[in-house]
């Protein structure tokens, strides 16, 4: 979002007129139009600054306050919020020109970039609890008995011979799992052992949440995701949540539950059920739920990974403009020959480079079609000059997940090149766009507004996030919206971006 959109929104949402704008800045209303329209901007960070403490000074409740959150992209809570000033929060982002998208997306990216699997040892943590006959049914109270049921839960699921698929939902503020450390390193260590017996979860999430939660929710659970043991859920349909409902069931073996008006769930009585009828029941409502409920994302790792490129094949039939990014470049602008040529050099079955000739086939096919009538935008960084070797380049494009590497000298290296500029030159709606700012290492980004997004770390092990959500695929189209921004709009003209390649070509012959 640019300044005139974000003033603009701030105007709207908190019903602020230009003239009542203009009178609590000393300025002209004409000139407030205008900034809401982008045809001026503000002739100096000083009315930034006054727009910023106006817009602050007016939000005094609490829903105000959480207003301006919203509009912002950040996650609001009361007590959080007292540690920062509002005026410098709306200064920041009225000055920067990146969307919250954009800076939340970037920041999700960095820690699955440098995401490091960590396992704290079961040993170390005393996960005991009366081993007497407990009753049927257990009140417990508070945040602390929140923690103790889920800890007593997770510990009867473990105990399980037969694995189960727990079900889970909670539209409660999640501060009760992440205030406590030790709680959490207690938590996590204990669903992760559940889930190395066999056991899997179905998880409705709450889409309502800011982004900025619904990224850090997927950021905590990123090592049980890779375990490609987790079905993500959400309720499509908006609902005001006034009452708090969290359900964590193990089907006929444990539940625990409580129901609380927000503002008192850290009070709220927490029931924890052995009694089979009683868990029946539950399970019954909770499957009644998630049949209104769409999946949030397909998770691709370990041995589930092969289905990723039929899933990619699907994604791009599907008609509509389509943006990627990437550290390198693609499998789909390698030309066919090239492509051939170094299979044979590679060290793969001959099945195996069957299947990725004929991936290579299909996801051309369904890229010709499309590019008819729809855009297709490809955001490469170009690797660096001491990047290329002089002997032999290898190559794992991000949008091929395949256990093949493939290796090409820099001839074949400007092949490949020379084969963009020919696509850049044939197709109309084809834009190449180099940006030097330097993505994720191996992640691999692609959108379409009403489809989806996909994610790909191009690691071992690889790992997919396919997300079908609007809310969610809009933020990424945002974020690759805000980098095409910052490319300079001669950056942006075929005849320079071929110009660009031409020149890099030489300098890597050279």
């Amino acid at each position: 979002m640019y300044f005139n959109e974000k003033l603009d929104t701030l105007m709207r949402v908190q019903g602020v007129s230009n003239s009542r704008l203009a009178k609590a800045l000393s300025v002209d209303p004409s000139l407030v139009s205008r900034w809401r329209t982008g045809d001026r901007k503000p002739a100096n960070k000083n009315y930034i600054e006054r727009i910023s403490d106006y817009f602050a000074t007016q939000a005094k409740m609490d829903y105000q306050k959480s207003a301006l959150f919203e509009i912002m992209g950040l996650g609001f809570n009361k007590n959080e919020a007292r540690k920062y000033s509002i005026s410098d929060l709306l200064y920041s982002w009225l000055s920067n020109e990146a969307s919250p998208d954009t800076q939340l997306i970037e920041g999700f990216f960095s820690k699955l970039e440098n995401h490091k699997k960590t396992n704290t040892p079961l040993s170390e943590i005393n996960t005991s609890f009366p081993s007497d006959t407990q009753p049927s049914v257990e009140v417990l109270y508070g945040t602390e008995g929140k923690r103790e049921g889920v800890i007593r839960f997770l510990c009867t699921v473990a105990a399980q011979t037969k694995p189960c698929t727990m079900l889970l939902y909670s539209d409660e503020n999640m501060d009760w799992l992440t205030e406590d450390k030790s709680f959490y390193i207690k938590w996590g260590a204990l669903l992760m052992d559940v889930i190395r017996k066999g056991h899997k979860i179905k998880i409705i999430h709450t889409i309502n949440r800011e982004l900025s939660e619904m990224l850090s929710a997927i950021e905590r659970w990123l090592p049980l995701y890779l375990t490609g043991a987790i079905e993500p859920y959400y309720y499509p349909k908006y609902r005001e949540h006034i009452f708090r409902r969290t359900m964590f069931i193990a089907p006929g073996v444990i539940a625990l539950t409580s129901n609380a008006l927000s503002e008192h769930s850290n009070e709220a009585e927490q029931f924890l059920y052995t009694d089979t009828k009683i868990i029946n029941g539950l399970t019954d409502e909770f499957n009644t739920y998630l049949g209104m409920c769409r999946p949030l994302m397909r998770i691709f790792t370990g041995s589930s990974i092969s289905g990723f490129n039929n899933l990619q094949i699907e994604f791009e039939e599907q008609s509509g403009s389509c943006i990627s990014l990437s550290d390198m470049l693609s499998f789909l602008t390698m030309p066919e020959p090239l492509l051939i040529r170094l299979l044979r050099k590679c060290n793969a079955d001959k099945s195996q480079k069957e299947n990725v000739l004929s991936m290579h086939r299909s996801r051309f096919e369904v890229f010709v079609s499309n590019i008819e009538h729809n855009n297709y935008t490809e955001i490469v960084t170009l690797p660096s000059m001491s990047e290329i070797s002089d002997n032999k380049i290898s190559i794992k494009p991000n949008d091929l997940l395949s256990n093949i590497t493939l290796s090409y000298t820099p001839q074949d290296y400007c092949e490949h090149i020379e084969n963009i500029i020919d696509m850049i030159n044939k197709y109309n709606n084809f834009n190449f766009l180099i940006s030097s700012k330097k993505p994720a290492k191996n992640i691999f980004l692609t959108a379409k507004a009403e489809v989806g997004a996909i994610v790909v770390k191009n690691d071992i092990p690889p790992i997919v996030f396919a997300f079908n959500q609007q809310n969610m695929t809009n933020s990424f189209i945002i974020y690759l919206d805000d980098i095409i921004r910052e490319i300079p709009e001669k950056g942006r003209n075929k005849k320079h971006v071929i110009k660009g390649l031409q020149e890099h070509k030489q300098l890597t012959l050279n």
